[in-house]
């Protein structure tokens, strides 16, 4: 039971940060947008993790998808503390750094964060039963897997911006509506 009731805050905290991250991000409200991308990270850790333990099938997809979450987690608390020290310390940031800057390596650690946010979730839609609900899920884990992937694609391949901006207003719907869906999933299991 004490699991179930992580499984529910987990997810539900997932959805509230994801919704405050995906804001900010696009009102470019950059230190709130950091301070709350940052608290994703062991709030989707966990939610993955708890739907890994309540699965009874496809164990090896699971451990995978918690695999990719951690990989997730290291990349991007990494990228947002890193950008936080630099802000809070008011140094200037080097144009390398600047993630504003197209060409910014922290541009390209937060891609590769979510591409492996988007591995994660589409190893773990096996682990999801088969009710409407659940499919509803399957289709935006898998969604946020195509984004994910499109992001490092797109930026290695030179799309523009405003391609990889319109994933990422995209990617500010589904997953906190996914992780919504999981919170009622979980309480579901009762």
């Amino acid at each position: 039971m004490k699991n179930l009731k992580l499984a529910t805050y987990s997810s539900i905290s997932a959805a509230v940060f994801l919704f405050l991250a995906g804001i900010t991000s696009v009102l470019a409200i950059t230190i709130p947008s950091l301070v709350f991308g940052f608290l994703v990270v062991p709030s989707f850790i966990i939610m993955i993790a708890c739907l890994y333990h309540f699965s009874e099938k496809n164990k090896l997809f699971g451990f995978l998808g918690v695999l990719f979450a951690t990989m997730y987690g290291v990349f991007i608390s990494f990228n947002y503390y890193l950008q936080l020290a630099f802000m809070g310390r008011e140094m200037p940031i080097p144009e390398l750094l600047n993630i504003t800057n197209t060409d910014s390596l922290f541009l390209v650690i937060e891609l590769l964060g979510y591409f492996f946010m988007g591995l994660a979730t589409l190893f773990m839609i096996p682990m999801l039963q088969q009710n409407r609900r659940a499919k509803t899920i399957k289709v935006l884990f898998f969604v946020n897997f195509l984004l994910g992937v499109g992001g490092v694609l797109g930026y290695a391949l030179l799309w523009s911006m405003p391609i990889l901006i319109g994933g990422l207003m995209l990617w500010n719907i589904i997953m906190p509506v996914a992780a919504l869906l999981l919170f009622f999933y979980f309480k579901n299991l009762k």
